[in-house]
Protein backbone atom coordinates (compact mmCIF):
# COMPACT_ATOMS: atom_id res chain seq x y z
CA UNK A 1 0.00 0.00 0.00
CA UNK A 2 1.16 3.45 -0.83
CA UNK A 3 2.81 5.29 1.76
CA UNK A 4 0.54 8.36 1.78
CA UNK A 5 -2.52 5.76 1.52
CA UNK A 6 -1.03 4.22 5.25
CA UNK A 7 -0.72 7.41 7.07
CA UNK A 8 -3.93 9.00 6.01
CA UNK A 9 -5.35 5.62 7.30
CA UNK A 10 -2.97 5.68 10.07
CA UNK A 11 -4.36 9.08 11.20
CA UNK A 12 -8.27 8.17 10.77
CA UNK A 13 -7.07 4.86 13.32
CA UNK A 14 -5.31 6.80 15.75
CA UNK A 15 -7.86 9.72 15.91
CA UNK A 16 -10.65 7.13 16.51
CA UNK A 17 -8.62 5.62 18.93
CA UNK A 18 -7.79 8.38 20.74
CA UNK A 19 -11.57 9.67 20.60
CA UNK A 20 -13.98 7.28 20.46
CA UNK A 21 -16.59 9.70 19.80
CA UNK A 22 -15.00 11.90 17.07
CA UNK A 23 -16.71 12.83 13.91
CA UNK A 24 -14.97 12.21 10.66
CA UNK A 25 -15.85 14.00 7.76
CA UNK A 26 -15.41 14.36 4.20
CA UNK A 27 -14.45 10.98 3.46
CA UNK A 28 -15.79 10.77 0.22
CA UNK A 29 -12.84 12.27 -1.21
CA UNK A 30 -11.20 9.46 0.13
CA UNK A 31 -12.83 7.19 -2.39
CA UNK A 32 -12.36 9.57 -5.13
CA UNK A 33 -8.34 9.54 -4.80
CA UNK A 34 -6.62 7.56 -7.24
CA UNK A 35 -3.66 6.77 -4.78
CA UNK A 36 -6.86 4.99 -2.86
CA UNK A 37 -7.92 3.06 -5.46
CA UNK A 38 -4.46 1.81 -6.59
CA UNK A 39 -4.12 1.14 -3.31
CA UNK A 40 -7.31 -1.30 -3.30
CA UNK A 41 -6.72 -2.89 -6.79
CA UNK A 42 -2.93 -3.63 -5.25
CA UNK A 43 -4.19 -5.60 -2.31
CA UNK A 44 -7.19 -7.14 -4.48
CA UNK A 45 -5.81 -7.95 -7.48
CA UNK A 46 -3.95 -11.85 -6.24
CA UNK A 47 -6.37 -13.09 -4.52
CA UNK A 48 -7.96 -15.86 -5.23
CA UNK A 49 -11.26 -15.26 -6.81
CA UNK A 50 -10.23 -11.88 -7.84
CA UNK A 51 -10.10 -12.35 -11.35
CA UNK A 52 -13.81 -14.31 -11.54
CA UNK A 53 -16.11 -12.05 -13.56
CA UNK A 54 -18.80 -10.62 -12.36
CA UNK A 55 -22.33 -10.03 -14.77
CA UNK A 56 -20.23 -7.64 -16.95
CA UNK A 57 -17.67 -10.43 -17.80
CA UNK A 58 -14.28 -8.26 -16.95
CA UNK A 59 -11.73 -9.03 -14.79
CA UNK A 60 -9.09 -6.83 -12.91
CA UNK A 61 -6.37 -7.67 -15.23
CA UNK A 62 -7.75 -4.61 -17.58
CA UNK A 63 -6.50 -1.35 -18.28
CA UNK A 64 -5.52 -0.15 -14.88
CA UNK A 65 -4.97 3.46 -15.28
CA UNK A 66 -8.35 4.22 -17.70
CA UNK A 67 -10.29 2.16 -14.97
CA UNK A 68 -8.97 4.51 -11.76
CA UNK A 69 -9.57 7.46 -14.14
CA UNK A 70 -13.43 6.04 -14.81
CA UNK A 71 -14.20 5.55 -11.68
CA UNK A 72 -12.88 8.82 -10.40
CA UNK A 73 -14.89 10.34 -12.94
CA UNK A 74 -18.24 8.35 -12.01
CA UNK A 75 -17.86 8.92 -8.61
CA UNK A 76 -16.99 13.15 -8.76
CA UNK A 77 -20.00 13.42 -11.41
CA UNK A 78 -21.90 10.68 -9.31
CA UNK A 79 -23.43 8.68 -11.72
CA UNK A 80 -21.33 5.97 -10.73
CA UNK A 81 -23.86 2.82 -10.83
CA UNK A 82 -22.89 -0.66 -9.24
CA UNK A 83 -23.51 -3.56 -11.35
CA UNK A 84 -25.84 -6.68 -10.52
CA UNK A 85 -24.12 -9.33 -8.66
CA UNK A 86 -23.73 -12.84 -9.97
CA UNK A 87 -24.68 -15.39 -7.95
CA UNK A 88 -22.41 -18.41 -7.52
CA UNK A 89 -22.88 -21.54 -4.79
CA UNK A 90 -20.57 -22.96 -3.02
CA UNK A 91 -20.54 -26.16 -1.52
CA UNK A 92 -20.09 -26.34 2.43
CA UNK A 93 -18.93 -29.00 4.57
CA UNK A 94 -22.49 -30.15 5.59
CA UNK A 95 -23.05 -31.02 1.94
CA UNK A 96 -25.61 -27.55 1.55
CA UNK A 97 -24.17 -24.95 -0.63
CA UNK A 98 -23.34 -21.45 0.39
CA UNK A 99 -24.49 -18.29 -2.07
CA UNK A 100 -21.84 -15.72 -2.75
CA UNK A 101 -22.08 -12.80 -4.34
CA UNK A 102 -19.34 -12.38 -6.98
CA UNK A 103 -19.53 -8.27 -8.17
CA UNK A 104 -17.86 -6.83 -11.03
CA UNK A 105 -14.24 -5.94 -10.75
CA UNK A 106 -14.90 -2.16 -10.52
CA UNK A 107 -17.18 -2.71 -7.85
CA UNK A 108 -14.83 -4.72 -6.11
CA UNK A 109 -12.06 -1.99 -5.93
CA UNK A 110 -14.36 0.57 -4.86
CA UNK A 111 -15.72 -1.60 -1.85
CA UNK A 112 -11.73 -2.70 -1.21
CA UNK A 113 -11.72 1.07 -0.95
CA UNK A 114 -15.12 1.46 1.89
CA UNK A 115 -13.57 -1.50 3.98
CA UNK A 116 -10.11 0.41 3.99
CA UNK A 117 -11.61 3.62 5.53
CA UNK A 118 -14.06 1.63 7.92
CA UNK A 119 -11.61 -0.68 9.16
CA UNK A 120 -9.32 2.50 9.76
CA UNK A 121 -12.07 4.06 11.58
CA UNK A 122 -14.08 0.82 13.72
CA UNK A 123 -11.54 -1.25 14.23
CA UNK A 124 -9.36 0.49 17.20
CA UNK A 125 -13.37 1.10 18.92
CA UNK A 126 -14.00 -2.84 18.92
CA UNK A 127 -13.61 -4.94 21.97
CA UNK A 128 -10.36 -7.03 21.46
CA UNK A 129 -12.79 -9.81 22.64
CA UNK A 130 -14.13 -9.67 19.57
CA UNK A 131 -13.04 -12.42 17.10
CA UNK A 132 -15.35 -12.40 13.92
CA UNK A 133 -14.05 -11.03 10.46
CA UNK A 134 -10.80 -8.59 11.50
CA UNK A 135 -7.63 -7.86 10.44
CA UNK A 136 -5.33 -10.57 12.61
CA UNK A 137 -8.28 -12.31 14.12
CA UNK A 138 -10.25 -15.16 13.26
CA UNK A 139 -11.68 -18.34 15.34
CA UNK A 140 -7.79 -19.88 16.34
CA UNK A 141 -7.35 -16.30 17.77
CA UNK A 142 -10.69 -16.69 19.70
CA UNK A 143 -9.60 -20.24 21.04
CA UNK A 144 -6.34 -18.51 21.92
CA UNK A 145 -8.24 -16.19 23.85
CA UNK A 146 -10.38 -19.02 25.75
CA UNK A 147 -7.38 -20.53 26.64
CA UNK A 148 -5.58 -18.08 27.98
CA UNK A 149 -8.40 -16.16 30.00
CA UNK A 150 -10.98 -18.25 30.19
CA UNK A 151 -9.62 -21.15 32.31
CA UNK A 152 -12.73 -22.09 34.44
CA UNK A 153 -14.78 -22.98 31.15
CA UNK A 154 -15.45 -26.78 30.06
CA UNK A 155 -17.43 -25.79 27.15
CA UNK A 156 -18.44 -23.26 24.96
CA UNK A 157 -21.66 -22.92 22.11
CA UNK A 158 -20.76 -22.11 18.47
CA UNK A 159 -23.84 -19.47 17.02
CA UNK A 160 -24.27 -18.68 13.66
CA UNK A 161 -27.27 -16.73 12.30
CA UNK A 162 -28.49 -18.00 9.45
CA UNK A 163 -28.76 -15.49 6.53
CA UNK A 164 -27.64 -12.49 8.83
CA UNK A 165 -26.60 -10.73 6.19
CA UNK A 166 -29.22 -10.91 4.23
CA UNK A 167 -31.46 -9.93 6.37
CA UNK A 168 -29.81 -6.89 8.60
CA UNK A 169 -31.90 -3.90 8.58
CA UNK A 170 -29.37 -1.44 6.60
CA UNK A 171 -30.95 1.60 7.43
CA UNK A 172 -29.91 0.65 10.95
CA UNK A 173 -26.50 -0.12 9.55
CA UNK A 174 -26.74 3.55 8.01
CA UNK A 175 -28.03 5.25 10.41
CA UNK A 176 -24.90 3.44 12.90
CA UNK A 177 -22.44 4.54 10.66
CA UNK A 178 -24.29 8.43 10.21
CA UNK A 179 -23.04 8.61 14.55
CA UNK A 180 -19.24 8.79 13.76
CA UNK A 181 -19.47 9.78 10.12
CA UNK A 182 -21.04 13.20 8.77
CA UNK A 183 -21.81 13.56 4.82
CA UNK A 184 -21.79 16.97 3.40
CA UNK A 185 -23.70 16.07 0.03
CA UNK A 186 -26.49 14.07 -0.73
CA UNK A 187 -25.95 11.31 -3.09
CA UNK A 188 -27.70 10.54 -6.12
CA UNK A 189 -26.64 7.00 -7.25
CA UNK A 190 -27.30 3.69 -5.58
CA UNK A 191 -23.58 4.25 -4.08
CA UNK A 192 -25.61 6.42 -1.79
CA UNK A 193 -26.16 3.07 -0.05
CA UNK A 194 -22.31 2.98 0.67
CA UNK A 195 -21.60 6.44 1.10
CA UNK A 196 -24.20 8.26 2.52
CA UNK A 197 -21.85 8.29 5.43
CA UNK A 198 -18.71 9.66 3.63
Amino acid sequence: MATTVQQRLETLRKRNLENPTAINKDLYRLLCRKDFLSASYQSIKSKAGNMTPGTDSETLDGYLEELLDSIINALKNQSLQFKPVRRKYIPKANGKLRPLGVPAPRDKIIQKVIQMILTAIYEPTFSEYSHGFRPGRSSHSALRSIRTFWSGMTWVIEVDIEGYYNNIDHLILINILRKKNSRRKVYKSNLETFTCWL
